[in-house]
């Protein structure tokens, strides 16, 4: 069941066969089942962005896929076993509007919310989804959701941000951008190169943890990820053949992240990753990655563990107004823990002295 409950479901299930390994009936048939239910849900997503892609083609608009439907197609032995609750496209900010136009005449209905309120999230403003689809009954687990459908989110940037914390790694990001058939059905698309793909993730996954969301998934990523690196290069060692769509460039990589003051937050999705999953990792990477870290975060990351993942990744739901307000005091706590300057750490805690602009405030008005 935790399996399932993590997004790891079809992973497992997929390992087990592969390995021929032998179960309980009762629990080979629920991960069969879930097996089968990503499938057709990764049938359905990927039937979406088809129709997305050629839509934004014929508009002349170059859309970089990120995440999930990049990874699912072009790093996972089959697409299925990486589930993903939405789409995220990231476009410039002056082709958003027309973006979300095309959203509308596919039959999506938007909603928005302002960044300037809740946990400050920039990166995205607007979701999209069919109107017959937003009338299903959501669930707290995205992973456990059985529709088909999913959200569209239409980014504008990169930036990680959660309660005043933030980090940036948009600037020359599509100047970089590699190209890659995700479906068949769809025209290329722009996407990620692979040492801005794993910066990428490393954040993704941090701030999932700083926000307490799940994680499992996108710990398996950044495992693939670096997997591929290693494979390409005995490829390339073996043969002629052109392997460098899944290379990083590590000493490239380290400077992107000097560049944008991501190092703690990279150091502890990888250390985090080495301990868990068994990550691959050239061997100067994490001591380079400390030396740009404050000794109080570093020291954090050198405990954090299965539990402290579990711990972030399964709290109990807000069901009062003094969970909601202990919550918040808890989080902002977590949060300044995790950022690197004392000015950083106010702009923390003073999303905490402006309630008037918090999702609690949001709510006592309604």
């Amino acid at each position: 069941m935790r399996a399932i409950a993590f997004g790891l479901a079809p992973q497992l299930y997929f390992r087990l066969q592969t390995w021929g390994s032998k179960l309980p009936p009762k629990a080979l048939a629920k991960l069969a089942i879930t097996y089968k239910a990503q499938v057709q849900r990764s049938q359905a997503i990927y039937a979406q962005l088809a129709q997305v892609l050629t839509a934004c083609a014929q508009a002349n608009l170059q859309p970089v896929a990120l995440k999930g439907v990049h990874l699912a197609a072009c790093y996972y032995p089959e697409p299925a076993l990486r589930p993903m609750n939405d789409i995220d496209l990231l476009f410039t900010r002056q082709t958003l509007v027309q973006a979300e136009e095309i959203l509308l005449g596919l039959g999506y209905g938007g909603k928005h919310k302002s960044a300037e309120t809740g946990a400050r999230v920039t990166k995205h403003t607007s979701t999209f989804r069919r109107e017959e689809a937003g009338r299903a009954k959501a669930t707290p687990n995205p992973y456990l959701s059985a529709g088909l459908d999913r959200t569209i989110e239409p980014h504008s940037s990169l930036e990680e941000s959660w309660f005043g914390l933030k980090v940036d790694i948009t600037p020359g990001i599509r100047e970089r951008v590699d190209t890659a058939v995700l479906t068949p059905d769809a025209p290329a698309c722009h996407v990620l190169n692979p040492t801005d793909l794993l910066h990428h993730i490393c954040l993704h996954f941090c701030f999932h943890l700083i926000q307490g969301a799940p994680s499992f998934v996108q710990l398996t990523d950044l495992l693939v990820i670096t997997q591929h690196q290693f494979f390409a290069t005995e490829e390339r060692a073996s043969s002629d053949a052109n392997s460098s769509i899944h290379k990083i460039e590590w000493d490239l990589f380290l400077q992107r992240v000097t560049e944008a003051k991501s190092a703690g937050y990279v150091l502890a999705a990888l250390t985090l990753a080495q301990k868990l999953v068994g990550v691959p990792l050239p061997e100067h990477i994490l001591p380079k990655l400390a030396e740009q870290t404050p000794a109080s975060l570093r020291q954090r990351i050198e405990q954090m563990d299965l539990a402290y993942v579990l711990r972030r990744t399964q709290q109990k739901p807000l069901n009062s107004l003094a969970d909601r307000l202990q919550r918040g005091i808890k989080d902002r706590l977590e949060i300044a823990r995790w950022a690197p300057t004392w000015g950083e750490k106010w702009r923390v805690w003073q999303t905490a002295v402006q309630f008037t602009r918090t999702d609690t405030a949001q709510m006592l008005r309604k």
